[in-house]
C-alpha cells in the first residue's frame, strides 16, 4: 500500500488529521496535485498508445502553477511506500 492508497483510505478521517494538525496541510494540496496527476495519465492511456509519465506531470505543475521537479517529488512521495 503506498502513501496515496492510506491517504484515501483514512477517509473523513484525513480531514480530522489536517484540522488537529497532525498532518501538515500541504499534504492535502499534494494529493489534489497527484490526483489531477492520475486523471492525466487516465486520459493519455484512452487516446494514446503509450502514456508518458513526464508530459502528464509537466501538464498538470502548469495547470497548477508548480515546477515540474515539484510534481515529480510529489509523485515519489505519494508512490513511495
Amino acid at each position: 500500500m503506498n502513501r496515496y492508497q492510506t491517504i484515501t483510505s483514512l477517509g473523513d478521517n484525513f480531514m480530522k488529521l489536517l484540522g488537529k494538525s497532525l498532518i501538515p496541510v500541504h499534504i492535502l494540496d499534494w494529493k489534489v496535485y497527484y490526483e489531477a496527476y492520475l486523471k492525466e495519465m487516465e486520459y493519455q492511456q484512452k487516446n494514446f498508445k503509450k502514456p508518458r509519465k513526464t508530459h502528464a506531470a509537466g501538464c498538470v505543475a502548469e495547470q497548477y502553477k508548480i515546477t515540474e521537479r515539484t510534481m515529480f517529488n510529489i509523485i515519489a512521495f505519494m508512490e513511495g511506500i
